[in-house]
């Protein structure tokens, strides 16, 4: 207990899960590891490991704390022998070349509204030189992987054809079904009527011929109605209460199964199409197969690479608190 104690406290503190401005004081902090002449903080690995899904879970076990934050501190200090490589190679980005990137963001995250972006920097104490420095490096980075890495990744007709031989398996079509649904709510007031009495009208409905498109766009209270009730093509197990999943599944396409009711709510669903897993053939799957490959054949050479760099540079990891024990 003490020892979890001891690495929540070095870790958790100075990443952001506390109060940040108001106890900076408080936190305890220190060098996670030097690089050449630099070095990393904890605080440093830490504000990377709290964007991770698995710290945003919360309530992570110490082994997996210190996975994490081991994983991250690797790869940060890749970043700065990367960074360093490409100092010492003369590489250097055109300013134009950032500036499109900041416009790309400015884009995408704020509407083209620069002033939110330095809103936000302004809020987290982050001076906006300093964050397009974050992104010339980022845009450096990308462009040293592609040249030593990237650019030598070509996976030969051979090997294409043998790792599709070995994991046919592997690369297959999606389970997937065409839905539409009709989505009753609950009577709102006494004189609304049933769940079930607006339902038996869609079922009469449907038997005079009308559609069940045009039912649901009268019927359905859902963002899908306009559409008819369209879903589109999914996987009913991960979109789906299992309720539905099971109708669904034994429903033949063109089929529309009873009144499913839930929570209070009704529910009627069709089966437009199905599609059923089947195994790509080998013309299908060469772009998955060769994306697999040079997706593998390039984590192999970023890490010769990178152990290259390291052989050549003065790298010390400075262990935390417990560790080892």
């Amino acid at each position: 207990m003490k020892k979890l104690l001891l690495l929540t406290l070095a870790l958790l503190a100075v990443s952001g899960f506390a109060e940040e401005k108001k106890h900076r004081g408080m936190l305890i902090d220190g060098v996670a590891a030097y690089v050449n002449a630099e070095f990393i903080t904890i605080a440093d690995v830490m504000n990377e490991v709290r964007r991770s899904p698995w710290a945003q879970k919360g309530n992570l076990r110490e082994k997996r704390l210190r996975e994490l934050y081991a994983a991250t501190l690797n790869a940060l200090i890749d970043r700065k022998l990367i960074l360093d490589y490409a100092r010492k190679s003369k590489m250097e980005l055109q300013p134009w070349a950032v500036d499109n990137r900041i416009r790309e963001i400015v884009s995408k995250n704020f509407g083209g509204d620069e002033t939110k972006l330095h809103g936000i920097l302004s809020d987290r104490k982050i001076s906006y030189e300093e964050w397009r420095r974050t992104i010339q490096e980022d845009l450096t980075v990308q462009a040293m992987r592609y040249q030593m890495v990237e650019k030598k990744i070509t996976p030969t007709p051979k090997e294409i054809r043998e790792e599709y031989d070995a994991n046919k398996n592997r690369y297959q079509t999606e389970h997937a079904v065409a839905v539409s649904m009709i989505i009753l709510d609950p009577p709102v007031e006494a004189t609304n009527q049933t769940v079930k009495a607006r339902a038996d009208a869609i079922f009469s409905a449907l038997k005079e011929g009308k559609s069940f498109a045009d039912l649901a766009k009268v019927y359905s209270n859902d963002s899908k109605a306009a559409e008819g009730g369209s879903w589109g093509k999914v996987n009913p197990d991960d979109v789906f209460r299992p309720e539905i999943a099971s109708a669904l599944q034994k429903l033949a396409p063109g089929e529309i199964s009873p009144l499913i009711e839930l929570d209070g709510y009704g529910y009627i669903v069709k089966k437009d199409e199905q599609q059923d897993a089947r195994t790509l053939t080998y013309t299908e799957a060469i772009p998955y197969v060769e994306g697999r490959l040079r997706m593998k054949l390039g984590e192999r050479l970023y890490k010769e690479w990178t152990d290259r760099l390291r052989a050549d540079a003065y790298v010390k990891i400075v262990e935390l608190p417990g560790a080892g024990k």
